[in-house]
């Protein structure tokens, strides 16, 4: 094959080796006896040289296809698609994307390594991600990082983190979590829960990871947000029948053990009325034992939770 690529130099030399990396012998002699011109092959060449199956792409990072699709998808690993719709992904991309994996991270276990993580300029996303991939669901992600977020307000409380950087590490989180929810599939009749912190609760990441949790279960969720007013929860429960179940938060910072009583009280009243599941989350006063809604502790519970929902329902889950 040498006599075809001589005038190209180096280039030529890197195309020769890629085609004979590429074809077999017969097929060579096939290409080069059907009158394919040296110029136009070098061209197409130098369009494909660079770009990578999503097959060929796992191999280069040493990871399942799985894994690549996944990044791809959430927007963390660029790449470009084919007109048939197929992932192509370029060398620049993949090294730059595994020099972001093989970031050192801090080597502190545990709260305060997460803490490190969220304040440092590194893809929360692909952290979240990595962690993602250590453990058996997202459930469990919620579970490392629920301390963390204690801590991050402890942390800013004793004056070791300023106003800024709490602010800063909050939305970089918020954020991530919420581009990773949306890149979770789902089909189109979907459980719908809806989210809201009480009128007094402004703190929404607790509803953030909550909210992942019950994607991962197939749920999908209509967001009020903080500051809540229980007449709005209200209103919305009864004008929207999609809604199976609400998702209330009232962090330790909410000091007023009657207003989460009334809160549990009218809402979950209505709940019962609509035949919705009320769950009460966080770590505020709420009732000992609500008269109609269910107390929720840690993130685990919400796999009891979506087998009493099933029951209660007679539906089976939507994944």
């Amino acid at each position: 094959m040498g006599p075809f690529f001589p005038r190209h130099g180096r280039f030529g030399a890197h195309i020769a080796k890629l085609f004979r990396d590429s074809v077999s012998a017969r097929q060579e002699s096939s290409i080069f006896s059907e009158g394919l011109k040296v110029d136009q092959f070098v061209r197409i060449l130098r369009g494909v040289a660079g770009l990578l199956s999503t097959a060929e792409a796992a191999r280069f990072m040493g990871v399942g296809p799985t894994s690549v699709k996944r990044w791809a998808d959430t927007g963390l690993l660029p790449c470009v698609r084919t007109a048939g719709g197929h992932r192509r992904f370029t060398r620049g991309a993949l090294e730059h994307f595994a020099r972001l994996q093989s970031h050192e991270e801090p080597t502190i276990d545990g709260v305060s390594r997460w803490i490190d993580i969220l304040l440092s300029e590194m893809s929360h996303e692909l952290s979240l991600l990595r962690a993602r991939g250590r453990v058996a669901s997202w459930r469990q992600v919620a579970e490392e990082l629920d301390p963390v977020l204690t801590e991050i307000g402890l942390r800013w409380a004793r004056g070791e983190l300023t106003i800024g950087q709490e602010h800063i590490a909050s939305e970089r989180l918020a954020r991530a979590l919420a581009r990773i929810t949306e890149s979770l599939p789902l089909l189109p009749n979907a459980p719908i829960c809806l989210l809201a912190c009480v009128q007094s609760e402004g703190h929404t990441l607790g509803l953030s990871l909550a909210e992942l949790c019950l994607r991962e279960l197939g749920w999908t969720s209509k967001w009020l947000g903080a500051w809540t007013p229980t007449e709005a929860i209200t209103d919305e429960v009864r004008s929207d029948e999609r809604i199976r179940m609400v998702g209330l938060s009232a962090s330790e910072g909410c000091l007023d053990p009657a207003l989460l009583r009334q809160v549990e009280a009218a809402v979950g009243g209505v709940c019962r009325e609509r035949g919705v599941a009320l769950v009460l989350g966080g770590r505020g006063p709420w009732p000992q034992a609500p008269k109609h809604g269910v107390r929720f502790g840690e993130f685990h519970e919400l796999d009891a939770l979506q087998k009493q929902f099933r029951r209660i329902s007679g539906k089976r889950s939507p994944r």
